[in-house]
């Protein structure tokens, strides 16, 4: 805590800021739908941290500075975790967090940043492991969904590498998750991340947003993401969101770039 985790870090803020629509490619309401009537506001751990790092006096931090900042009175809500938390999965096939950098666990987490009024957000992915090599939900996705309840999860992102890439396989793992999900009777909001615009016509019957382009990691990765998602404003509203990408923080844009960001 203190400077260290004050407004650089926080900087690293993401928001589906943009607008998309209805569709029904699997029949069954997500549970999330309840808690994705705007737009999800708060701190995503990748930008900045990656996998090196990243360790649970950080996300306490993080926690610690979204409160005093101001920024949860703003509507900055969740801290979220993405990869690099996990470790491997015990012989029943449950999954648990590197004990190293997470050593009282995902549940003493996410009861500390509900102590601050904030949601607690982790990541996973549809395939046989994540994109940095940690385990994935396929095969998985009754487990982790349980698991992800009774540690108090608010916010999943399921990634999408090592895994098929045809359409019909991604809808299918998509929605088995989600119908996993849903089974737990938390409320979870679902975010997918499968990097294409072609989800975003049945994304609302798949989760609460789904990412219609590829990771925004330059000015010009921005600008292609803002276009992309321009077209696909039909696609949603309160319940389901097209989501652009993350806010890229401190260590991507200069000062003009965040007020160009922000605006656009």
């Amino acid at each position: 805590p203190g400077n260290v985790y004050s407004q650089t870090r926080v900087m690293s803020l993401f928001a589906v800021l943009l607008f998309a629509g209805a569709s029904s490619f699997v029949s069954g309401a997500r549970i999330g739908t309840v808690t994705a009537q705007t737009p999800p506001m708060g701190w995503n751990s990748w930008n900045h941290f990656s996998c090196g790092g990243l360790n649970e006096d950080v996300i306490k931090g993080i926690a610690d500075a979204i409160v005093s900042t101001g920024l949860k009175d703003a509507g900055y809500v969740y801290v979220n975790l993405d990869d690099c938390w996990a470790k491997g999965r015990y012989t029943n096939g449950t999954v648990y967090a590197d004990p190293n950098t997470f050593p009282n666990g995902m549940k003493a987490l996410a009861d500390y940043v509900h102590s601050k009024g904030l949601k607690f957000g982790i990541y996973t992915d549809r395939g046989t492991k994540t994109c940095g090599g940690r385990p994935g939900t396929q095969d998985h996705e009754e487990i982790d969904a349980k698991t992800y309840a009774e540690w108090g999860i608010d916010y999943v992102k399921e990634d999408s590498c090592n895994a098929p890439g045809d359409h019909e396989s991604a809808f299918a793992q998509y929605a088995k998750f989600r119908d996993a999900l849903n089974e737990t009777g938390r409320l979870i909001y679902y975010s997918l991340c499968g990097w294409n615009e072609w989800y975003a016509p049945i994304g609302y019957s798949l989760a609460n947003s789904w990412r219609i382009g590829p990771d925004d990691t330059n000015w010009g990765g921005i600008l292609r993401n803002i276009d992309i998602n321009a077209k696909l404003t039909p696609y949603a509203g309160p319940g389901g969101w097209n989501d652009p990408c993350l806010l890229l923080g401190n260590t991507h844009q200069n000062s003009p770039r965040y007020d160009d960001f922000y605006f656009l």
